[in-house]
């Protein structure tokens, strides 16, 4: 099968429809864009608003 044409898998599930509004997603870019920032790769100063967040809703 080949991996470009991922549309076409009928077992392919998106990670969310609204990626803007996803807060797992915004995560998972604070993780790839500020976890160079963060002390010794520690990820709890970036994943816990995020939980916050989705915790409130």
């Amino acid at each position: 099968m080949d991996i470009c044409h991922w549309g076409t898998d009928p077992f392919y599930v998106p990670m969310s429809r609204d990626l803007k509004g996803s807060i797992a997603y915004q995560a998972s870019l604070d993780l790839v864009f500020k976890g160079c920032e963060l002390p010794n790769g520690y990820t709890e100063y970036v994943l816990h608003p995020g939980r916050r967040e989705f915790k409130a809703i």
